[in-house]
């Protein structure tokens, strides 16, 4: 897969930018923009990270969304999601109060792209509590819980 262009074409924006701030800011002596500048570097370098991590994720869901695939999801999310994100999705379950910041509403990013689901599965989140189930789930079990996720914003 290719890596994502609009990613890395902001990347480059950034990094253009940045390092004009730098220059500039080394050249005048201005503490403040060398900041600037350092900071856009910075974050050109977190979107090259991010366009090839999506770069490298299928595209497509390849395990079909079927009643059993959900209900498999159903018993993965009970058992390793429910405690934080409660039984239905809410950013409820019984460790919430204790988490900072609190876990997701998953019946909204059920509506973001599987692909993008099954990396936050995948990796977990940096700065929150959403840990990585890379080593814990298999990939196909990681598949069926996004299943179940995308089940949680349909009607009956």
């Amino acid at each position: 897969m290719s890596p994502r262009w609009d990613l890395l074409v902001v990347a480059g924006l950034l990094a253009l930018v940045g390092l004009g701030a730098l220059g500039y800011g080394l050249r005048a002596g201005r503490r403040p923009v060398l900041w600037v500048g350092l900071f856009a570097v910075a974050t050109a370098a977190l979107f090259v990270n991010q366009a090839v991590r999506v770069s490298r994720l299928p595209e497509r869901n390849p395990v079909p969304r079927t009643g059993q695939s959900v209900q498999v999801g159903s018993r993965l999310y009970r058992a390793h999601c429910a405690v934080c994100h409660g039984p239905e999705g809410r950013g409820d379950g019984p460790a919430a109060p204790s988490l900072v910041p609190r876990p997701a509403d998953l019946r909204r990013t059920a509506r973001m792209a599987d692909g993008l689901l099954f990396a936050r599965i995948t990796e977990g989140l940096p700065g929150t509590s959403m840990p990585a189930f890379r080593d814990t789930l298999t990939e196909e079990e990681r598949w069926h819980v996004v299943n179940f996720l995308k089940a949680l914003t349909e009607e009956p």
